[in-house]
């Protein structure tokens, strides 16, 4: 008697192991791209991050650049303070500066503005934000309005020192200078979320000359 043919099918055991080896591998696919996502947002913000702190330190470096101060004239001094903002580190730096004038029309064209950088604490608490304010037209009486920006979010910190041709200080003017005096050089730390700081050195070339620059609107008998 021939034996009787097996019927077509799989048993209840092979459907099992098959459901398992489906459901790991769909597993180890799973996290592989949720690990590919994770790794593109790390990379996206840190992309953002390093970009606006570059963006941020080559304005602030720009705008040191032309730094100016003129015996006698207030609106001129340049002075620094630190303190702490959410625990942080962070300065306030106001100074007058040679710029390009705005020749778009929207404000007065001006060969000097009034700058300050200065911090807030991030909605969260959690962070501060770095603002430039501008102001137009610093050495006559007006009523135009400030310019304010956010110009760098997240940081754990901003701090500033001055350089007199001795010592580095985080406040300016230092004690028994004048409040005309412009410093050497001027050092900036930003730091971003993640506690890495970026540096950046800056000379001032007008320093030593408070006495001798014209307020034309250009950088007569300057040398730079």
């Amino acid at each position: 008697m021939k034996e009787r043919a097996r019927r077509g099918g799989f048993t209840l055991v092979e459907v099992l192991l098959a459901l398992a080896i489906l459901s790991t591998i769909v597993v180890l696919l799973l996290s592989s791209f949720k690990g590919a996502e994770q790794t593109r947002e790390i990379l996206s913000d840190r992309s953002l991050s390093f970009r606006q702190l570059r963006i941020s330190m080559d304005r602030i470096g720009t705008d040191l650049a032309g730094a100016v101060s003129a015996q006698g004239k207030d609106t001129t001094e340049f002075s620094c303070k630190t303190d702490k903002f959410a625990d942080k580190p962070a300065s306030t730096l106001i100074f007058t500066a040679f710029e390009i004038p705005d020749a778009s029309g929207s404000r007065p064209p001006s060969a000097h503005v009034k700058v300050r950088y200065f911090p807030k604490v991030s909605e969260d608490g959690n962070y501060i934000e770095l603002h430039r304010e501008q102001a137009d037209l610093p050495l006559i009486e007006n009523r135009i309005a400030t310019t304010e920006f956010r110009i760098a979010s997240n940081l754990l910190g901003f701090q500033v020192e001055m350089f007199d041709g001795t010592t580095w200080s985080k406040e300016w003017p230092p004690p028994g200078s004048s409040k005309y005096r412009l410093p050497r050089k001027v050092s900036f730390i930003l730091t971003d979320y993640r506690g890495q700081e970026f540096k950046r050195t800056v000379p001032l070339p007008l320093s030593g000359q408070e006495s001798s620059v014209l307020f034309s609107g250009k950088r007569t008998g300057v040398t730079k």
